[in-house]
């Protein structure tokens, strides 16, 4: 079904506000949110209709622990993590203009996350610098050779700046996001084949048993994707405090980011030019299918974005839709009843 941009983002206000957020944070999340809906990414609405939003329950403003020229540490005090990497992110950013190189790490930031990586990652593209973004989750995902969980979905999102619209890389390390197992879940369904384990180990297409006990693989199901999620967790958690595999303080999720400069090396207009060339290079090769394009990281997700903003509509599924709407608005019907 279609819905309008305006009737979901006051839908997910009225839930943020009724959680308790306060109003400059939950203006914050509806525009890290409105940034994923756009792209056809639901997992703000699967997550509150398959286990609900958590509570506001912050115990501490977000505040910078320790500082440098080029770093800081941030202790996010329990907020949600959107508003925890937001802050850094324009932190990070004033510090990279100055110095040409930053990086800022945050601890003790909650669930329900930093919503889509990517989101941090282009606003980083956007001020001519490039940007990468390392985050911490839920520990569900399995390395290569066991099938218990270790890490997180842990995503990875590389902002590129050229001459048009940021290029950006967002992906999980997981075989699949974390919210589209929660979506299987809600909506009845099962997984793909050879995707998680349950709690004893053996391969599952339920999504109840992997959420309950077992774990997703990993991406390739192998040792590189592997290694990349080992990667993403030191630098995400093991770098700024987060939570470690077998910590029983399981919701302080740690968050990454760098932003650097191309005038440190080539300058920045030389750098831009030469990203254009290797892109117009790459969408002339021969294609091995005529009727298929060549695609580049994010391509799809912002020309969906742009469509959704001309039409000022989103395709969604309609139960999907429908249940969240009316978890939002039953309180309130119960109250008028």
């Amino acid at each position: 079904m279609k819905i309008g941009l305006k009737e979901l983002q006051n839908l997910t206000r009225r839930l943020y506000l009724r959680l308790e957020y306060p109003e400059g944070q939950t203006e914050t999340i509806l525009d890290v949110l409105s940034y994923a809906h756009r792209r056809g990414n639901f997992q703000s609405l699967i997550q509150e209709v398959a286990f609900g939003t958590p509570r506001f329950r912050a115990q501490s403003e977000i505040v910078v622990e320790k500082e440098t020229s080029l770093s800081c540490l941030v202790n996010a005090g329990g907020n949600i993590g959107i508003c925890a990497l937001r802050l850094a992110t324009d932190l990070l950013v004033n510090k990279a203009r100055a110095s040409g190189f930053a990086i800022v790490g945050i601890r003790n930031s909650s669930p329900p996350g930093t919503g889509p990586a990517g989101y941090y990652a282009e606003r980083i593209a956007r001020q001519g610098l490039i940007g990468l973004v390392f985050c911490g989750s839920i520990k569900m995902v399995a390395p290569s050779g066991s099938s218990e969980p270790a890490f997180g979905s842990n995503p990875i999102a590389i902002g590129i700046p050229t001459r048009g619209e940021p290029m950006i890389l967002d992906m999980a390390t997981s075989v699949m996001p974390v919210f589209k197992v929660a979506e299987a879940l809600i909506m009845g369904g099962k997984l793909p084949a050879n995707v998680g384990y349950d709690a004893a180990g053996a391969p599952t297409q339920s999504p109840k048993e992997i959420f309950m006990s077992g774990a997703l693989m990993t991406f390739d199901r192998g040792p590189k994707s592997s290694g990349l999620a080992l990667i993403v967790e030191l630098f995400a958690n093991a770098l700024t405090g987060g939570c470690l595999p077998g910590d029983a303080e399981k919701q302080n999720w740690g968050n990454l980011a760098l932003a650097i400069d191309p005038d440190l090396l080539i300058g920045r207009e030389a750098f831009v030019k030469n990203v254009d060339r290797t892109v117009s290079h790459i969408k002339g090769l021969r294609r091995t299918d005529p009727a298929q394009g060549i695609h580049l990281p994010g391509e799809s997700s912002l020309v969906r974005s742009e469509q959704a903003i001309a039409t000022q509509e989103l395709e969604i599924n309609e139960d999907l839709f429908q249940a969240y709407r009316q978890r939002i608005l039953a309180p309130f019907l119960e109250t008028q009843g």
